[in-house]
């Protein structure tokens, strides 16, 4: 089944006990595949100037590791976009660092591919470490469900129904396979003509939101994403941030602003304005509650609208 062949990327950055982990399940999912598939699988790992010995830990623990290392933090984007030039079969998968997958992870996810020629794209279940799922598929963002979520006016009985939700609440949506308009970037398989045509990721998006924009596309040119939750992989999630909320709040910020002035500039003055005011009333709350780093992280976010 050599048209079932797949290349790995994983970005690495100041997470080396976790990437050392992730490599490990990798490796036995890699194994498990290539004995029942007979395919080829190479995994790449782009080591993005880690501080904290990352690097040496890939060289010493992962020889069998394909390792690309950029002397600069690049980012999300621009690392992952410089895997997968790197790549070069049919399949890509990209894989967080924090993101550990099961031993059938990737040939569940092959197979998938194989007997769904119209899937183009897919992500699959995320399980967080308390056992919750993850909200990792939804509808792709647009002025009238934009406001509706910034605004939190999303949370009223009926409006999901009535709108698509960018971030579905509805459990059922998660624990039934079907298309999405968008998949989370801590596990986003592809083909190669998928990465052909959008070229990957959006480099201006340094971190946050740039898969949504990269499904954006996708969807534009007719390609098919698909949620899948038979496949399941475990997601620390935000473990590059040390797991402080402030640093992807303002990136979460900036990616929305590139969106709406990549894909709806005519738009993007009232988003400009909901946004603003939703920031701002949120700035006063928490300084009238003297919780000074919610503060600073929401004056930082207007600063970027």
């Amino acid at each position: 089944m050599n048209d079932l062949n797949l290349s790995v990327i994983v970005l690495s950055f100041n997470t080396k006990e976790i990437t050392d982990e992730c490599l490990k399940r990798l490796q036995s999912s890699v194994v498990s595949c290539q004995k029942k598939l007979r395919n080829k699988i190479e995994v790449i790992v782009v080591e993005n100037a880690s501080s904290d010995g990352s690097l040496e830990m890939v060289q010493q623990r992962h020889p069998w590791v394909k390792l690309i290392v950029s002397h600069e933090n690049t980012g999300f984007s621009k690392g992952n976009n410089i895997g997968m030039k790197a790549s070069q079969y049919p399949y890509i998968l990209l894989l967080n660092s924090d993101s550990y997958v099961e031993e059938g992870t990737l040939e569940t996810s092959l197979r998938y591919f194989e007997s769904h020629p119209n899937c183009d794209a897919l992500g699959c279940r995320q399980i967080l470490p308390n056992g919750n799922i993850q909200v990792s598929a939804g509808f792709l963002p647009t002025p009238l469900n934009t406001i509706l979520w910034i605004s939190g006016l999303n949370i009223i009985p009926g409006v999901e129904k009535l709108v698509k939700p960018i971030h579905p609440r509805d459990k059922s949506f998660l624990n039934h396979e079907h298309q999405a308009e968008w998949v989370m970037g801590a596990f986003f398989m592809m083909t190669r003509e998928v990465y052909e045509k959008t070229g990957g990721f959006d480099e201006s998006i340094f971190m946050y939101g740039e898969e949504v924009e990269l499904s954006k596309r996708i969807n534009d040119l007719g390609f098919q994403i698909f949620y899948v939750p038979s496949i399941t992989i475990t997601h620390l999630d935000k473990a590059s941030s040390q797991h402080l909320w402030e640093k992807p709040l303002l990136n979460e910020i900036k990616g929305l602003v590139r969106f709406f002035k990549q894909h709806y500039p005519q738009s993007y003055f009232l988003i400009k304005i909901v946004l603003a005011l939703s920031l701002a009333l949120r700035l006063v709350i928490f300084t009238l509650l003297r919780n000074t780093q919610r503060q600073k992280a929401y004056w930082q976010a207007l600063t970027v609208i």
